[in-house]
């Protein structure tokens, strides 16, 4: 009898301990995806008021930039676009936006109809695209940005 009360106990110490590390485990998940979404907002902010130096702060000086042409572009060719302006958000407007975390990583994906003009070509199709931020030195930082145009329905 004694024995059946201690596996009782051990298995409710147990599952008592599972629950409070799960929901550790998801309130730290929680944050971190806040966290990365603060920093895709402040990228989007920067992006729509052609802010360089913000966004100079944001990209990894290493970013893979593939833009809905499928243009690969450099950090400094991409920064340079919107320094000259040849790349300009006409509106700007993302939904379906979803956050995955997987450790020191966080992926941004989601639907972008915003309107570009980039180098005189104006596009308003609508855009898959996903942002890879990898938390360094204390600070998320893009790392890869990629976009598809989506067939026009």
């Amino acid at each position: 009898m004694m024995r059946r009360v201690l596996i009782v106990i051990f298995s409710v110490v147990a599952v008592l301990g599972i629950a409070k590390y799960t929901i550790t485990a998801a309130a730290e998940d929680a944050n971190i995806k806040d966290e990365v979404l603060k920093v895709e907002e402040a990228r989007n902010q920067a992006l729509q008021h052609s802010d360089v130096a913000a966004l100079d702060r944001l990209y990894s000086d290493d970013v893979v930039y593939t833009n809905a042409t499928g243009a690969y572009l450099t950090k400094a060719q991409h920064l340079a676009n919107m320094k000259d302006r040849t790349l300009n958000f006409k509106s700007f407007k993302h939904s379906d936006v979803q956050v995955h975390v997987h450790g020191t990583t966080g992926i941004v994906s989601g639907l972008s109809t915003s309107v570009v003009d980039y180098k005189g070509t104006v596009s308003s199709n609508p855009r898959r695209f996903m942002n890879v931020y990898v938390k360094e030195g204390g600070r998320w930082l893009c790392v890869a940005h990629f976009e598809q145009e989506l067939p026009k329905q």
